[in-house]
């Protein structure tokens, strides 16, 4: 893997400010790995939204755009009506009894 984000001990001051529990290594390295693959994956979808707009400087929209490509946030009402989009019938269906559901329920 190419450079990593950050140092493991960085991490493990992370967790340890945001949390009372106790760490343990591995889960230090699970991290640490994990971080590394998503930051990768947000700065390879930012590249592309770049050069997608002919432009050869990453912007914060891109990196937006890449964080919600890459952790399929469905904060971004956009991002989510296009994965809608994507459903088959059956699945739509689906989705629109439990809507209603919810609907009902609230």
């Amino acid at each position: 893997m190419p450079e990593s984000i950050t140092k493991p001990s960085t991490i493990e001051n992370f967790m340890k400010a945001n949390t009372s529990l106790r760490i343990g290594a591995d889960s230090i390295k699970e991290f640490h790995t994990n971080l590394d693959i998503i930051a990768a994956a947000i700065t390879n979808e930012s590249e592309k939204a770049a050069k997608a707009a002919g432009r050869n400087t990453i912007q914060p929209g891109d990196v937006k755009t890449a964080i919600t490509a890459v952790t399929g946030s469905t904060s971004d009402l956009k991002h989510l009506f296009k994965q809608l989009e994507k459903l088959n019938a059956k699945s739509t269906a689906d989705l629109s009894v439990m809507i209603q559901n919810w609907i009902d329920a609230n």
